[in-house]
């Protein structure tokens, strides 16, 4: 069944869109939710769940692939089977890339360089695959995949079985362009097998065009079992003569003519970068079976039949589409029944019995054969990027991409290669932040061997804090200070550090920065707990709940502690009363402390009555109660705190006289103080005055407000 955007495959896997669909199965792109990444998810075709022999293939074949992980392999992640829902799928690694079937159309034939560049990675991968017992045997370029990285990876082995097992399959696997004579012949295979669909695809890669061609899937076959080898240099005449060897040996008809591993190729490939000629191949070439020999009366009777059967054939497939351009059945029922007929006529020979009977069960499978498992362009695990890298190394040698791997990941891509890894240094880089993946590379200017010096991460250069509109600092606070400033000399982060009581914040720690990285050009400022405020001079906080403000304040007074201000608000007890202060009565503060009043209120507005103190003497007395933001009043400093003072200015006898009436305090940076200061002593006779708000640190006036003076009670 069609699976739809959305739907949720055993509570992990989200279904996105279909990407692609072949004989079997349809490909969804899907997201893991387990794991966080973006999957293929192939799902085998409601009408094959009730079959057991297409379900045991379905099985077989991501049980085969599940074996094989290596970079150059497409990897399949997991493998599920469920009976209640009827649903059978395989979880596939996605690739960001291209087929290198359309890397071919777009980009025309490659040179050699390029060409053996791809050919090495996707080797390095089939040659996991052979050691470990398994044939692939549909090698062809829809099957290989070069991601924007220019990393190879081979895709598909859903038609692979291990190379130990020896039951013949009648049906002809493989697509026909890139089909061995062994496989059309007798359904068998081995590595060699998948040797010659990798020359067939050099080939392909070399020259823009298949080896063998023709109007009909048969036709095709038959060329491969009957037409001379070809050369690459007859089309491409610059082609490098060891790659145009290579490609020969491999296409050889006969098994043990071609290279009988495929490592012996990768060998060759490489020697051919360093002596194109080809001179270490000479000697080693397989005869050459396109020369002209006398046929004998048994190859000459088998060779009329075989000219019959293609005569009857080609009659009987007029106007049949191309197998590579159009993924279906290769005859209609009806003309497969009538060339079941005229291969029964021709049962004179065995061989043709074997041919014929193989090309027809190949005919008819053709669309179940030709399914991939993600590689061809209607069943994909590949999405298109927009540029594809493939690089030659300063080596001499052709080198996967590994910037941006560990170097574990990077040892795995290269065993391949004659290539050591050693590590010289370490570099800041926030475009790789997890450390030890690797930044860089190049060659060991001194020394033996092919040795490349890595650059790896030392995480992002960047230092992340907090957001500070969030205000979210707990993960600040256990920060030690000192690891942080090393961190920031390491990294040549310049900074200021600001020393501030705090009673939650251990001493030594960050209790805040002005900024939530170290990115930008403003300086970076960082404050830095001191520990608990010692108390000098201690004295203890009054109770002061329930007492008229004026009381209050002078209760206040008494104590040699200081008003820092009053909040009215509305409440049921009596006016002016004090319901509230900011701190507990009893606790041991320093000489001098500000104490914050809560007073009660039936509006919630402050009293304009009863500002006064009473009491007797000469002096004359003025009030306060306002509110100014601290801020950016003065110009930007380095720090976001202010130092505040707050003072009374009168003219006295022609001399400004100045009187304290709050010490300087730290506030935060946009904090807006309430100024209320119900009782100013003031000069006697001095009717004017001004409360000045300063800024300490650079005694710079931030707001100044007129009083006006009067005797007590007046």
């Amino acid at each position: 069944m069609m699976l739809v955007q959305g739907q949720i495959l055993d509570d992990r896997y989200e279904i996105d869109t279909l990407i692609g669909q072949g004989g079997m199965s349809y490909v969804y792109r899907a997201n893991d939710k387990k794991m966080g990444r973006e999957v293929a998810i192939k799902v085998l075709k409601e009408e094959y769940c009730e079959d057991e022999d297409f379900i045991r293939k379905f099985q077989n074949e991501a049980q085969a692939a599940a074996k094989l992980n290596h970079p150059n392999i497409v990897a399949v992640y997991d493998i599920v089977d469920n009976l209640e829902t009827k649903l059978h799928y395989i979880v596939m690694e996605l690739v960001e890339g291209i087929t290198l079937k359309n890397y071919i159309k777009r980009a025309g034939r490659m040179d050699s360089q390029e060409a053996i560049a791809i050919a090495l990675q996707a080797a390095a991968g089939i040659e996991l695959a052979h050691k470990m017992g398994i044939v692939h045997r549909d090698i062809k370029p829809q099957n290989i995949i070069v991601d924007s990285e220019g990393n190879v990876k081979v895709a598909d082995f859903g038609i692979a079985r291990a190379a130990t097992q020896q039951t013949v399959n009648a049906t002809v696997m493989g697509s026909v362009h890139y089909i061995s004579p062994e496989q059309a012949r007798s359904g068998q295979s081995d590595e060699r097998s998948d040797i010659y669909s990798f020359g067939c695809t050099l080939y392909e890669m070399l020259t823009g065009q298949v080896p063998y061609d023709g109007d009909t899937s048969v036709s095709v076959v038959f060329a491969h079992l009957e037409n001379p080898v070809p050369h690459v240099k007859d089309l491409v005449p610059d082609v490098y003569p060891a790659l145009d060897m290579a490609v020969y040996k491999c296409m050889q008809k006969k098994p043990k003519l071609r290279y009988q591993h495929i490592g012996e190729l990768m060998e060759d490939l490489r020697r051919a970068l360093k002596d194109p000629s080809g001179s270490f191949m000479a000697g080693e070439m397989p005869e050459d079976l396109s020369e002209t020999r006398v046929l004998s009366p048994r190859e000459l009777a088998l060779l009329k039949h075989r000219q019959e059967l293609r005569q009857k054939v080609a009659g009987l497939e007029a106007g049949e589409e191309d197998e590579e351009a159009n993924e279906g059945p290769g005859f209609h029922m009806t003309k497969l029944y009538r060339l079941i007929a005229a291969v029964c006529v021709l049962l004179i020979v065995v061989l043709v019995v074997i041919i014929g009977r193989n090309m027809l069960s190949f005919l008819r499978e053709s669309k179940t054969a030709l399914e991939t498992t993600q590689a061809t362009e209607e069943s994909s695990t590949v999405t298109e990027a927009a540029t594809i890298n493939i690089t030659i190394s300063a080596l001499d040698n052709l080198l996967p991409n590994i910037v941006g791997k560990t170097v574990e990941e990077a040892e795995e891509y290269l065993k391949a290669y004659n290539v050591h890894l050693k590590t010289v240094k370490e570099d800041y880089s926030d475009k790789y932040p997890t450390p030890g993946v690797i930044l860089s590379y190049e060659k060991e200017k001194s020394g033996q061997g092919n040795v490349l010096d890595l650059t790896l991460s030392d995480g992002a250069k960047t230092i992340e804090f907090y957001d500070p509109d969030t205000k979210n600092l707990e993960a600040l606070h256990t920060m030690k200070c000192q690891s942080l400033l090393d961190e920031l000399e390491k990294r040549k982060i310049t900074y200021k550090v600001e020393d501030e009581a705090s009673d939650t914040v251990p001493k030594g720690n960050v209790i805040r920065t002005n900024k939530p990285d170290t990115s930008g050009t403003s300086m970076l400022i960082i404050t830095r707990s001191s520990g608990t405020q010692q108390v000098e001079d201690p004295v203890l906080v009054p109770e002061l709940h329930d007492l008229e403000l004026e009381e209050a304040m002078s209760t206040l007074e008494d104590a040699g502690l200081q008003l820092e201000g009053i909040d009215y608000v509305e409440s049921e007890e009596g006016e002016n009363v004090v319901v509230d202060q900011s701190l507990t009565a009893g606790t041991e503060v320093s000489r001098g402390t500000a104490i914050r009043l809560t007073v009660a209120s039936s509006t919630g507005e402050p009293f304009t009555t009863g500002a006064l103190v009473s009491g007797t003497d000469n002096a004359w007395y003025g009030s306060i109660n306002t509110a100014v933001k601290i801020g950016g009043e003065t110009s930007p400093a380095a720090s976001n705190t202010r130092v505040i003072l707050i003072r009374l200015c009168q003219d006295i006898d022609g001399t400004e006289r100045y009187t304290t009436l709050q010490e300087a305090r730290s506030y935060a940076a946009g904090t807006e103080l309430q100024v209320v200061i119900p009782s100013i002593k003031g000069a006697t006779g001095v009717t004017k005055g001004t409360v000045e708000i300063v800024d300490a640190s650079n005694d710079t006036v931030i707001a100044s407000y007129s009083v006006n003076f009067a005797p007590r009670n007046s």
